[in-house]
């Protein structure tokens, strides 16, 4: 397994900054490798809660929400051909806004085992800019 760690500090309230990031449909607001993700069961978003989606690079995938304590917690674990994914949420009130932590936690298996090392520094180069982006989708007004 390999970790990825993204930081994002943000002048938004931290119930904000989780109801929008947990909800993995807004992905798509904010990472552009997300092509489309779809929510498969009903609302309200929580434990238990499922999405299909395609990632470029990745291909058609399932997540699934595994853990979920609004509003400073949660975990996503996405399985792709070859790939397995847990994305792991944090949420701390920090001042006037919140920090998020976005861990991502890589588990390839067989012909991506090699290339997870590329893979990582790919994520990592792309998190930065994902980062940026959420920032500026979590401070727009009426979002």
């Amino acid at each position: 397994m390999t970790t990825v760690v993204n930081r994002l500090d943000v002048d938004a309230d931290p119930e904000k900054v989780f109801d929008e990031v947990s909800d993995l449909r807004t992905e798509a607001l904010w990472n552009p490798a997300a092509r489309r993700i779809d929510l498969v069961t009903r609302e309200p978003i929580g434990t238990g809660s499922r999405f299909d989606g395609t990632w470029l690079g990745l291909g058609r995938g399932t997540a699934e929400i595994v853990e979920f304590e609004r509003p400073a917690h949660w975990r996503s674990r996405c399985r792709f051909r070859g790939l397995d994914i847990d994305l792991v949420g944090d949420v701390e009130a920090r001042g006037r806004g919140s920090r998020l932590t976005l861990t991502i936690e890589l588990t390839p298996s067989g012909v991506l085992r090699p290339v997870l090392p590329v893979l990582a520094a790919g994520l990592r180069v792309a998190g930065r800019g994902n980062m940026r982006r959420l920032g500026r989708l979590l401070t727009m007004p009426g979002v």
